[in-house]
C-alpha cells in the first residue's frame, strides 16, 4: 500500500525546509511526480553538478539515495547509514522522480566521487574503516598511475598498473591490490556506471602460501635464545603465547593484563569482539619484569624505549614490527620475523597439540572456522608425514 502522495512529498521538504509543488496526474494509478531539480536543490546539488554520472542503469531515485547516502557517509556509522538508506527508500516509495528538462541530467565522470560512492556503499555493508582505507588506497593509486578517467580504464590499463607494482610490492600486496580493485569495479559494473568489467576476466595472480609460514622448533629456540633488551624479551614471549595481532598487541594497556589468572583480556582488531587469551608461564615472568623496570605513568603495555618531554609513548605497530623484525636477523633466519609470523606459530603450535577448533577459533580471533580449519589441516597432514616416516624407519 503506498503512501499518502501530498504527505509523502511535504515530509521531505519539511525536513529540508524547502517548498516545493507536487504534480499528480489525474490517473489513480500513477505515483505522484517529484521534480529531480526539485531534489538536487534539497540536496544541495545541481542537475549537471560534479560528481553524477547515470549510464541509463539507474533509476532516477536510486541515484538521489545513492547521493544522500554517500554525502552522509562521512558524519553516520553503519547502523545509522542503514537506517537512513531504509527510511529513504520507506519516504520515497510511491513517487516518481523525473526529468523537467528534455535532456537526461548526469552526474560528471568524477573518479573521486566514484571512490566516495564506493565506499559509501561498503560502509553500508559494514564495511570497517582500515578495509575502506585500503580500497581507497588502491584504486587513488590506479587513478593517478593511469591519469584516466574510470570509464576509459580497459583491461590492458589494469594489467600495465599491476605489472609496473609489481616491481615494488610483494606478491600478496599486489594480489590485495588486484582484489581491491575487482570489488571497485565490480560495484561500477553491477551499478551501471560501466558497461564492460575491465578486472574480471584477469587471471594467473594468487597469493603466496603464507598460511604456513611459521618457526619451525628449532628457529623458534634460536629466537628465545638471542640476547634481547627486557621489553623485547617480555614482547616476544608475549607474542609467542599469545597469538595476537599487530595491531591487538600495540592496542594493548597494563589494565588489560590479569596477572592473577594469567590472562589477557581485550577487544579484537577484526572481530570487535572482546576476546580472552593466556599468558604461559614464562611470558607472565618477563612481562612482570618488564613492567617492574618501568618507572612512567603510561598506560600502554609496551612502550618506547625514548622519551618525549620525560614520558615514553605508546609502542606502535610500525615500531614492534621493526623490534621482532631485527630479532630475526639477530637470529639467524631465512625469513622475515613479523608479528603474523609469531601468530601462524602459535596456531601451528596448539593445533599440533589437539586444540579443538572452536578453541582456537577464539583465541585466535577468527569470525569464521574455515580460517581456523587451515591451521587444523596442515597440522593433520604434518602428523601424517612424520609418522609416515617413522613408520618408514621401523
Amino acid at each position: 500500500m503506498g503512501l499518502p502522495k501530498k504527505y509523502t512529498l511535504k515530509n521531505i521538504c519539511s525536513i529540508t525546509g524547502q517548498k516545493a509543488a507536487v504534480h499528480v496526474p489525474r490517473q489513480e494509478n500513477h505515483a505522484p511526480l517529484m521534480s529531480l531539480r526539485l531534489l538536487y536543490h534539497i540536496l544541495g546539488r545541481k542537475e549537471t553538478g560534479v560528481g553524477m554520472v547515470n549510464s541509463g542503469n539507474l533509476t532516477n531515485k536510486e541515484l538521489v539515495i545513492q547521493s544522500i547516502i554517500t554525502a552522509m557517509s562521512t558524519i553516520l556509522e553503519t547502523v545509522q547509514l542503514q537506517a537512513l538508506d531504509n527510511v529513504l527508500r520507506t519516504k520515497l516509495h510511491g513517487l516518481r522522480v523525473e526529468e523537467e528538462s528534455t535532456e537526461l541530467s548526469t552526474w560528471t565522470d568524477d573518479n573521486d566521487y566514484m571512490i566516495r560512492i564506493f565506499c559509501a556503499n561498503k560502509k553500508l555493508e559494514g564495511c570497517k574503516e582500515s578495509s575502506l582505507a585500503q580500497y581507497r588506497l588502491s584504486v587513488r593509486q590506479l587513478f593517478d598511475f593511469l591519469n584516466k578517467n574510470y570509464r576509459e580504464i580497459t583491461k590492458d590499463d589494469i594489467k600495465y598498473f599491476l605489472a609496473a607494482r609489481s616491481l615494488n610490492v610483494s606478491q600478496n600486496t599486489l594480489v590485495n591490490t588486484k582484489r581491491n580493485l575487482s570489488s571497485f569495479f565490480t560495484f561500477l559494473h553491477d551499478e551501471g556506471y560501466i558497461s564492460m568489467h575491465p578486472v574480471k576476466t584477469i587471471k594467473g595472480m594468487k597469493p603466496l602460501d603464507t598460511e604456513n609460514i611459521h618457526l619451525t622448533l628449532e628457529e623458534e629456540v634460536a629466537v628465545r635464545d638471542v640476547e634481547k633488551t627486557i621489553r623485547d624479551e617480555a614482547l616476544t614471549d608475549f607474542l609467542f603465547s599469545t597469538g595476537v595481532r599487530v595491531g591487538e598487541a600495540a592496542a594493548m594497556n597494563i589494565s588489560d593484563v590479569n596477572f592473577t589468572a594469567g590472562t589477557v583480556t581485550f577487544r579484537g582488531e577484526k572481530s570487535d569482539r572482546i576476546r580472552t587469551v593466556v599468558l604461559d608461564a614464562r611470558a607472565k615472568l618477563h612481562l612482570i619484569m618488564y613492567l617492574e623496570s618501568r618507572k612512567d605513568s603510561n598506560p600502554a603495555l609496551f612502550v618506547t624505549d625514548r622519551t618525549y618531554h620525560g614520558i615514553p609513548r605508546r609502542l606502535g605497530k610500525s615500531a614492534i614490527e621493526d623490534i621482532t623484525k631485527a630479532i630475526g636477523v639477530r637470529a639467524g633466519l631465512d625469513k622475515a620475523l613479523t608479528v603474523h609470523v609469531f601468530r601462524r606459530t602459535f596456531a601451528t603450535r596448539m593445533a599440533d597439540k589437539g586444540c579443538p577448533l572452536e578453541t582456537l577459533q577464539e583465541l585466535m580471533g577468527h569470525r569464521s572456522p574455515e580460517t581456523t580449519k587451515r591451521y587444523i589441516a596442515r597440522s593433520q597432514k604434518r602428523i601424517h608425514r612424520e609418522a609416515a616416516r617413522y613408520m618408514e624407519v621401523a
